[in-house]
This record gives C-alpha cells, sequence and structure tokens, in this order.
C-alpha cells in the first residue's frame, strides 16, 4: 500500500546498524542529515541480529539500551524497536515494510557509501527502492563512480517530498574521528578516547563492563 499524499510533506529517517557501541559520530552524521533534508525525525534501529556481518560483541538488548541511552536530550530522534521482535535475520526489507505499515510515512533509508556499494549483495535488495528513498552519506573528496542503477534517481533534498520512494540524494558530511572497531580495542584495555562516546553510553559501558577483554 501506498503512503497518502497528504503524508508526503514528512518524512521519515531510518537509521539502521548494529551500533556495537553508537558513538558520538553517528549522533554529529544524524544531525547533518536534519540539517541538509526535510526530515520530520530520524529512527535509530539497532539490528538484533546484522546478517551481513559477523555477531556484534555487545547483546541486542546492551545495544538497544546503549542507543536509548545515547538519544536522550535529542527530541527529534527516537529509537525503534521492529527488528527485536522479529525471528531469524534482521533484514532491512523486512524492517521498512514493518516502518512504512506502523508510521505511514515515506521513508529515507540512511546508508553510508560502504553499505550502499554493498547494496546489491543484501535480502531482496530492490525492494528496498520499492519502500523507501535512499541517502547515501559520503565523505569530503569521495571521487568514486556511483552505479549505474542508482544515477537515474538522483535527486535533490527538495525532491525527496515528491514521490514516496525510489529517489537517492548524496550528503557529504564532515569526516568524524569516532568508529565502533576503535572504540572496541580501546575499551578491552582501558578508557574510550575522549569525547567519542555520549556520557550515558559511557557510563553503561563501564557498569556492565562491556567490550572488556573483547574484539
Amino acid at each position: 500500500m501506498g503512503i497518502s499524499a497528504a503524508s508526503k510533506g514528512s518524512l521519515i529517517g531510518v537509521f539502521g546498524g548494529t551500533f556495537d557501541p553508537i558513538h558520538c559520530g553517528h549522533l554529529a552524521i544524524a544531525e547533518a542529515l536534519m540539517c541538509a533534508l526535510p526530515l520530520e525525525r530520524i529512527l535509530f534501529v539497532p539490528a538484533a541480529r546484522p546478517p551481513h556481518r559477523i555477531a556484534p560483541v555487545a547483546s541486542a538488548r546492551n545495544r538497544l539500551e546503549m542507543v536509548r541511552l545515547a538519544l536522550e536530550g535529542h527530541p527529534r530522534f527516537a529509537v525503534d524497536e521492529v527488528e527485536y521482535g522479529r525471528v531469524g535475520p534482521s533484514y532491512t526489507a523486512d524492517t521498512l515494510r514493518a516502518l512504512r505499515a506502523r508510521y505511514h510515512r515515506p521513508l529515507a533509508l540512511i546508508l553510508g557509501m560502504d553499505a550502499f556499494l554493498g547494496l546489491p549483495g543484501w535480502h531482496r535488495w530492490r525492494h528496498l527502492l520499492g519502500m523507501a528513498h535512499l541517502v547515501i552519506v559520503t565523505r569530503p573528496g569521495f571521487t568514486e563512480a556511483l552505479p549505474s542503477w542508482v544515477r537515474p534517481r538522483l535527486a535533490t533534498p527538495a525532491q525527496l517530498l515528491t514521490a514516496d520512494h525510489g529517489l537517492a540524494v548524496l550528503v557529504t558530511t564532515l569526516e568524524r574521528p569516532e568508529s565502533a572497531t576503535a572504540l572496541r580495542q580501546a575499551l578491552r584495555h582501558g578508557p574510550a578516547p575522549p569525547g567519542w562516546l555520549p556520557a550515558g553510553v559511557l557510563e553503561y559501558i563501564e557498569r556492565h563492563g562491556l567490550y572488556q577483554g573483547k574484539g
């Protein structure tokens, strides 16, 4: 079922990931997208069982709680637990279908460039274009040619409000130092780099002893 024309003035961003752990770089990207795009809000959707990578270090429940803590004080960000009630891998196609039925708004799926370039390897990846727009986040200096299938879909931010799904926009954001891999490595033997984690997330990690002695 399509989204009604009356809803097209409200676009919801969908920011999925393992968030193992969520860090200030994720929040900075989301803030930049709120400024660059006509988004009503951004939903952070932690993957319960990500199918495209090795199993996360922290449990699904711990990652969900860390996202919830990170979003405190950000009224236009929200966490959605859509992937936690399903059995099996957390496929994005299933997630977008559920979110469309829940929110009755056009959706914009947020992807980093690496994830976007790997999209043809995703489960039912072409179905994503029938359920959402694509927001492709690039860093300054990116010069790699985009795949031919996406070029006819490229649009301006304002054009996202003229269609229900199927368009793509490129948004360049400032490079950030944070990475979940580097954070896990640092936390194995000591503290996280200063300023990389929201205060509530850092406290949660320390209280539960997460990532200590783990990759």
